[in-house]
């Protein structure tokens, strides 16, 4: 099977993953504390407990889906706590239209590559330096794209550079004196401009449409020139830049004959792809990957960009019930924020999720999602710094099923679109627990 082919597994994941985060609340919320069923509470007694035990397990993100991504993401930050990581950007540039003209004896000025700021991670102060280099191999849109996928390309960069990014200021262009929001601007080069007009004027008519263009130039492959497994950057230097490739600054402009211009396009319908890498090497999030026995036990780690995800498994739930059945009036799953372990540059996840997990190892979603978002809950406590979960029916069904119990998976928002990451106490942290509340009624 082509490895780009969709495989059911990662449709229902990216499916799964997209309704956690944009779904909107369809639903009506219950109260807090109402007991579900309802029964006649002369026949019941409530109780609370936060006393089960929890454990988890730091694991890898499997690779994400990013062909579908509304930003993609270009640069290397050296995290002190997770280490190196970083983005590439893999792209075609697509026909304005057909029959691309450049004229007879056309005359290169410059071929400039633009890219449409959208926000940034990091150091705004450090400078990034990045390759570009020519696409050996054709990106098709049959194919999907995911976060691990590698394309051949010309191993020669085509065009090198070395900026700080600015997502603030307006760009204001010589050309057409027309000022122009934050953007990313690069010179492609002659020989890859003169290549390009040489489509048009060598005969073979390589810009008569865009199947046809594609074959010529596949694309372009905008990277890092250092590697995460390769880089100088100290800890806590270094930045990532979101982009907007669908914006109308994203495109690569041919500027010839002092006056002329042809723009090439980058947009919904270019296949483009951001693909992620990480060095955990040395930290104590590789001591939880491999197991190690030195590893911190207070801490849980979860990370965007395909890094790192929570594992978090309740082994003697069933207890609630050994004295009899049991009504749950309440459920909540409290993750707190380690403190002191946030980043410098930008806000905390600003949301997690908490998902079942199957047979499979694959994200499922819980029932109690089915109650909005609202009621579910998930977003970060500004002032108590923790995310909390109400997964009553979730609990319930734990407690009376006789399936086998896979665990569930904490997993933060805008994974494959920001390159954030968060810190959390583990179940046995002195201060920074994570802790399962259950409110609960016997059933005389």
């Amino acid at each position: 099977m082509n490895r780009y082919n969709i495989n059911y597994h990662r449709l229902r994941k990216v499916t799964i993953l997209s309704a956690l985060f944009f779904i909107t609340v369809l639903f009506s919320c219950k109260k807090d504390g109402e007991i579900v069923p309802a029964f006649d509470k002369g026949n019941l007694s409530v109780l609370f407990t936060d006393t089960f035990s929890i454990t988890t397990a730091v694991v890898p993100e499997d690779s994400l889906r990013t062909d579908l991504a509304v930003y993609h993401l270009l640069g290397l930050y050296n995290d002190a706590i997770f280490g190196p990581r970083s983005s590439s950007i893999y792209s075609q540039m697509t026909l304005t239209g057909t029959n691309v003209d450049f004229g007879t004896t056309p005359t290169l000025d410059s071929v400039i590559l633009t890219m449409s700021y959208q926000g940034l991670y990091g150091d705004t102060a450090a400078p990034m330096s990045i390759q570009i280099h020519e696409l050996t191999t054709e990106l098709s849109s049959d194919n999907d794209y995911y976060s691990n996928t590698r394309i051949a390309y010309n191993s020669t960069p085509i065009a090198s550079k070395t900026f700080t990014p600015n997502i603030k200021d307006d760009v204001s262009i010589s050309f057409d004196t027309i000022t122009r929001a934050p953007h990313l601007r690069v010179n492609l080069g002659a020989t890859f401009g003169n290549k390009i007009i040489a489509g048009d004027i060598n005969g073979t008519n390589q810009l008569t449409d865009d199947a046809t263009f594609q074959q010529y130039i596949n694309g372009l492959y905008i990277t890092t020139t250092d590697s995460v497994t390769n880089t100088s950057i100290t800890p806590g230097t270094g930045s990532i830049a979101y982009f907007d490739m669908n914006s109308a600054l994203s495109t690569v402009i041919v500027y010839y004959n002092d006056t002329s211009s042809y723009e090439f396009t980058i947009n919904t319908g270019s296949v483009k792809y951001s693909r992620f890498a990480h060095n955990y090497t040395g930290t104590d999030v590789e001591k939880h990957l491999n197991n190690d026995i030195t590893k911190d036990v207070n801490l849980s780690y979860i990370s965007t960009m395909a890094g790192v995800k929570t594992k978090l498994f309740i082994p003697n739930i069933k207890d609630l019930i050994k004295d009899g059945n049991v009504v749950i009036n309440k459920a909540e799953l409290v993750i707190p924020v380690e403190a002191g372990s946030e980043g410098n540059f930008d806000d905390p996840v600003a949301t997690l999720a908490v998902v079942g997990i199957d047979v499979d190892n694959s994200p499922i979603i819980l029932p109690d999602l089915n109650e909005g978002l609202e009621y579910y809950g998930g977003s970060l406590n500004s002032t108590s710094k923790t995310y909390t979960f109400n997964i009553s029916r979730t609990i319930h069904d734990l407690v009376y099923n006789t399936t086998v119990d896979y665990g569930m998976y904490l997993l933060p928002s805008g994974s494959s679109i920001t390159a954030k990451r968060i810190v959390l106490g583990s179940p046995i942290n002195p201060i920074s627990n994570i802790k399962l509340n259950i409110t609960y009624s016997k059933l005389k």
